[in-house]
């Protein structure tokens, strides 16, 4: 009887060894989901950038598209120049999550007549730079970019 109760006592608890390996199994876990939670970060960040871009874009180009265009004149902001040309990118300061982020925009517009009808593309691309890197998109110099295009008719 008294060799059970022996048994029994030793047997409470965990060794020293098993708490180190549940440890360290435990670390392992948490490792591998603190990089997931970073990457998900990373991205929604990347994503509302990207969103405040394209929303950029659009206000540039339904400006654009408001612009006189008709046989009565047509406005300077739709002047297009042969062969057309992205107008020199102009910063635009937009506040993001509490922070003010950068983002040049440029423009171009290219006559695009026929003989019945006289056509004007419009093409808007707004960029930014990724700490991830990459190559220099033409249009605006930044290494991302979104681009909107549309093409717009001379009213009667």
């Amino acid at each position: 009887m008294n060799n059970n109760k022996q048994k029994l006592h030793r047997q409470q608890g965990f060794t020293l060894v098993e708490i180190m390996i549940a440890l360290l199994v435990f670390m392992v876990i948490m490792l591998g989901v603190a990089g997931g939670l970073l990457t998900v970060l990373r991205t929604n960040k990347g994503n509302v950038v990207r969103d405040e871009a394209l929303r950029l874009a659009e206000d540039e180009l339904n400006r654009l598209k408001g612009e006189q265009f008709s046989v009565f004149g047509t406005s300077g902001a739709l002047a297009a120049t042969d062969p057309p040309t992205w107008t020199a990118p102009a910063n635009v300061l937009s506040n993001i999550r509490g922070g003010a982020f950068s983002f040049v925009r440029s423009t171009q517009i290219d006559d695009l007549a026929t003989a019945a009808i006289e056509l004007k593309r419009i093409d808007v691309a707004v960029g930014w730079d990724d700490p991830a890197g990459g190559a220099a998109l033409p249009a605006t110099g930044m290494n991302r970019q979104v681009s909107l295009s549309t093409i717009i008719v001379r009213s009667d």
